[in-house]
């Protein structure tokens, strides 16, 4: 192509781009839709790691949901929900920095001996896996050197097949994400500066904006396009409109990518909530909250309830996979977005499935409790874990009875004083700390029965002793 035809080309690109820009710019300002009209949000749950078996089990549950008007696939909520969802910092879990640097130099060789379509598709790959895996390259400063060199070269490759308007979209990226950084006609040649040059001026015509990145926890550190902003939070200016790409890296943590769009002549902000984003993975395979222990997983109905706030949701559903009486079973919830169980219930897991999951599908959108379904009340907060929801009435017992051994052996070695020891005024103590492990025994026995029902403690506690039992079947 002669280098008149191609400047030319590139112009016209460059402001039918800008036209475009402009036009998604207004659009954008619109009315959102409401909430009514958006699919409900399905998320799994899990303590630990997500079970090898867990699409299978729950294949029919989410299929029949998709069926049902739920986006219950990762597809589906992924659209629903947005860019700025945040998602894991390495997506691609099997690649490595090395795996995603190799195409880009076999693209950049087949560039170079005028492979224009071979070098198009290799390099465009190694962008894709750029941004989709931050956590692997930030930490290098020489991958920046790498992704300059790649946009150089795509943008180049396209414009020689023709494709002007993808050229400039990606010759924008490289200016939006290198902004002080020129292509020299020394480094690229003569047709690389004529397209940054081009591309360039129609941008100083455009408008800027602004964006502020906060995240809850003052070890996060803020990388916008792979170049570190800032320690908890990020501020920054004169920004060409575009999409940028935010990634949030915490010590011993995968990090959490988000996509913000930044809009001429206006100011974006991102909230991190770094305890809700951290707990929440928004995979190609599979999304949902992943906890360290049941005690954390008592978070979930506030986490849903947030999620559906930002989302713009009224109700977003849960199902989580938990013990109940040593038996794996499946919980489902539906939140509203106050974090409000709407309805839940439960349906055993024992290898025949299928129709009792479907029944499952079938409660969560209108409420009817089928075979094998069991409506349990404020969603059945009493079956996450079995022994785990227990716990908590465990410690206190345990706790109470060692108080209660204490406060004895404080009372038993109070002694008054004598010709050959002082006195020990230890029994007002005793009593105290045994009054104390009283009341812990009766808290715990209490909400121990509580899950069994039709019993409860009986207490007293007296100046120099106390009496504990229980009125009712334990």
């Amino acid at each position: 192509m002669r280098p008149a035809l191609l400047h030319h080309k590139l112009g016209v690109g460059v402001l039918a781009l800008a036209g475009a820009l402009t036009s998604a710019a207004a659009q954008g300002a619109g009315e959102p839709i409401a909430p009514g009209d958006r699919p409900v949000v399905v998320l799994e749950s899990y303590v630990g790691q997500r079970p090898a078996n867990a699409d299978a089990i729950l294949a029919p549950l989410l299929d029949d949901l998709e069926r049902r008007g739920f986006a219950a696939r990762p597809a589906s909520v992924l659209e629903r929900v947005g860019g700025r969802a945040p998602r894991p910092g390495v997506l691609d879990p099997d690649t490595t920095a090395a795996a995603i640097t190799q195409p880009a130099e076999s693209g950049y060789e087949a560039y170079t001996r005028g492979r224009f379509a071979q070098a198009e598709a290799a390099l465009k790959l190694a962008i894709e896996r750029i941004h989709r895996n931050p956590a692997l390259l930030v930490l290098d400063t020489n991958n920046l050197d790498a992704t300059f060199k790649i946009l150089v070269a795509l943008a180049l490759s396209q414009a020689r097949r023709g494709d002007a308007a993808g050229s400039v979209a990606t010759m924008i990226e490289l200016i939006r994400t290198f902004r002080s950084q020129p292509i020299t006609r020394a480094d690229y040649g003569p047709d690389a500066e004529q397209l940054y040059r081009a591309v360039l001026r129609q941008l100083q015509t455009m408008g800027r904006g602004q964006l502020s990145i906060r995240a809850a926890n003052d070890q996060a550190v803020i990388f916008v396009d792979g170049q570190i902003r800032g320690l908890g939070k990020a501020s920054l200016a004169d920004l060409i409109p575009g999409v940028y790409r935010v990634f949030v890296q915490v010590p011993a943590t995968a990090g959490r990518q988000y996509e913000v769009e930044v809009a001429a002549g206006r100011h974006t902000a991102l909230q991190v909530d770094w305890e809700l984003d951290s707990a929440l993975w928004l995979t190609d395979r599979w999304i949902g909250f992943v906890f360290a222990t049941e005690a954390e997983r008592t978070r979930q109905a506030g986490f849903a309830g947030a999620l559906a706030r930002r989302w713009g949701a009224e109700r977003l559903a849960v199902v989580a996979m938990v013990q109940r009486q040593g038996r794996p079973a499946l919980l489902v919830r539906l939140y509203d977005a106050t974090g409000r169980v709407v309805r839940g219930a439960a349906v055993a897991l024992d290898g025949a499935d299928e129709p009792r999951l479907r029944a499952a599908a079938r409660f969560l959108a209108d409420g009817i409790a089928g075979d094998g379904v069991r409506v349990v009340p404020d969603g059945g907060g009493e079956l996450d874990g079995g022994a785990g929801a227990r716990l908590v009435p465990r410690l206190l017992v345990g706790a109470g009875a060692a108080a209660l051994v204490t406060g004895g052996v404080l009372y038993a070695i109070d002694q008054d004083a004598g010709a050959m020891a002082p006195a020990r005024n230890t029994a007002p103590a005793g009593i105290a700390v045994g009054a104390v492990g009283l009341a812990a025994i009766g808290v715990g026995l209490w909400l121990w029965g509580s899950r069994g029902g039709g019993s409860s403690p009986l207490v007293a506690i007296g100046s120099s002793g106390g009496f504990i039992g229980w009125g009712g079947a334990l």
